[in-house]
This record gives structure tokens, sequence and C-alpha cells, in this order.
């Protein structure tokens, strides 16, 4: 599946890639009509993409990559011809871009092809920005570094007071649960290759967050074995692409799993809990309700 597929590529991007920012000046106060009529922004990021439409600045998008599905009006914008598409975040139709003579040019991540890229969009005068958080607090602080090259601060700052408020409810309400009370949980990328979600990703934040233990200990989002899924037990097993009814009906090894037995599987929406931007609260909400449900 050519999403799936590109999801994956992207996760294990996040293991070597490393987070850097292009230097721009910044602006303070929200921006003007008269500003956002003259900015043109090409995101090559999903997660970039939404932040920057939570920010009001939809009208000034012209590019976004192919990946790009949130909100419903990209898609609109897309099909209209406004918004342009150039490609994915490692595969970029360079003349394309160019052509849509953007003044900013927001990155997903600080690949070798990517500073390579924004060097030479430099030389052309095209101001660039690398925005690849991997935390929940790095996401704010790239919400707020957005705002600020955008002039759209004060709308930023709210988006960013309303995940904070999110996760500080979250931490109340779980700040009293006993060890015992937390369901082990397994995040599952990937049915067939068991691909998952380990510790240091946005993903086991929004576990923890939420009141549940990740029973995956390694760091980033390695592939482990169905003996380590069973020996791990999950009380709970949270699917980022619809692999429940394949879980429970072709998983034979997996039959007396806690999670199964209880049928306690749950496919999501993984751009919920795995894109970095304002919609991580919505994830945690939803994640939130699952596990706070089989107490």
């Amino acid at each position: 599946m050519k999403i799936r597929s590109a999801l994956l590529l992207a996760l294990m991007a996040l293991i070597i890639a490393v987070a850097a920012g292009c230097a721009a000046p910044a602006a303070g106060g929200d921006t003007n009509d008269d500003a956002a009529s003259e900015m043109r922004i090409v995101s090559l990021m999903p997660s970039n993409t939404e932040i920057l439409f939570a920010l009001g600045l939809g009208e000034a998008l012209v590019g976004v990559t192919d990946y790009c599905n949130y909100p419903p009006e990209l898609e609109e914008a897309v099909a209209a011809g406004r918004i342009q598409r150039v490609g994915d975040a490692f595969n970029v139709n360079e003349e394309l871009l160019i052509s849509l003579e953007p003044t900013l040019v927001v990155f997903g991540y600080s690949t070798e092809a990517a500073q390579n890229l924004a060097d030479r969009l430099n030389d052309l005068g095209i101001n660039t920005e690398i925005i690849f958080p991997q935390t929940v607090q790095q996401t704010m602080e790239s919400i707020i570094r957005l705002g600020d090259l955008t002039g759209t601060g004060e709308r930023a700052a709210a988006l960013v007071a309303e995940m904070e408020t999110a996760f500080a409810d979250a931490a109340a309400a779980t700040a009293e649960l006993p060890a015992e009370d937390r369901p082990k949980v397994l995040m599952l990328l990937d049915l067939d290759s068991l691909y998952v979600a380990g510790t240091g990703t946005l993903e086991n934040e929004l576990i923890k967050a939420a009141g549940g233990v990740n029973i995956v200990e390694t760091a980033g989002y390695p592939q482990i074995s169905e003996e380590a899924i069973i020996a791990g037990n999950p009380d709970i097993i949270l699917c980022s692409f619809p692999f429940k009814d394949r879980i429970l009906s072709e998983k034979e090894a997996w039959k007396e799993l806690t999670a199964v037995q209880a049928e306690a599987v749950y496919d999501l929406e993984g751009d919920l809990i795995n894109r970095p931007g304002p919609r991580l609260e919505e994830g945690l909400k939803l994640m939130q309700s699952i596990i706070h449900s089989g107490r």
C-alpha cells in the first residue's frame, strides 16, 4: 500500500534524521490580510501543512506533498488547481516548486538532499525552514516557530495553549493511578513486518499521557518478533492502520493475548497520533477514551 509504505519510510527516517532550522526573520503578532496575500508557502511535510492551515494560512499555501491530506479544504484547493503537489518529502519536483515562486519553503527533514535543496533555494532568494519535531514539546515549539515566521504568533500561542491544557488535564487524570492499574499497550504500525512504536516516539508519549504503559522498551520504531509480543502480553493493541479484523481472524499465535481475548484491539486514524501537529490533542483524547474504558 503506497501510503503505508511512505509512512514506514518516514518513521524509519525519524531514527536517523536530525532536526535543524535555517535562519529566517521572525515576526510578532498576527498577520493581516495584506501580509497573508503576499506570502506564498510550500510545505514539504503533512504535519507542517496541518499546522499552517491551523494558523489560518491555507490561502498562502501554493505547494504541498503528495501525502498532505488534511484539512478537507486542502483537497478542494488542489482539485481547483490553486495548490500544486510537488512530490514527497524525499523526491521533490524542484522545477515545479520554483515555478510556484514561494516566499517560504518549509521542509520536514534535515536529510542531506533536503539541505542541498534548501541551499539552492536560498541562493535564489527563497527563505527556507526545517520543521521536524519528534516530541510533543518540540511540536508545540514548532507551532510557535511557524507562527513567528508567518506573523501568526497570536494564533500559534492559542493553539499551543489548547494543547498544553489537554496534556495537563490528562496528566492530572492519571497522576494517582497505581502502576498495576495502568494497562499494557502495544502500538502496532505494520502487521506483516511487525513494526511498532517504542520509547522516544510521539505514540509513546501519548500512551503514557493517556495512562497506559508501552510494552516496547526499545527506542524509535523497531521491528519486533511475535515472541516478544506474546511475552509482553498487552492488555490493549492499538493499530495505526485497520489491522483489527486480521489480528482477530489470522493471528493464531496471538489468541491467548489478553488484548485479543478481550477484543481490546483498536484501529486508529494514524494521522492523529503520528503527525506532530495540533491534532495530537485529538489523538490523546482518543487514546484516553480507549485506555480509560478498559479500566
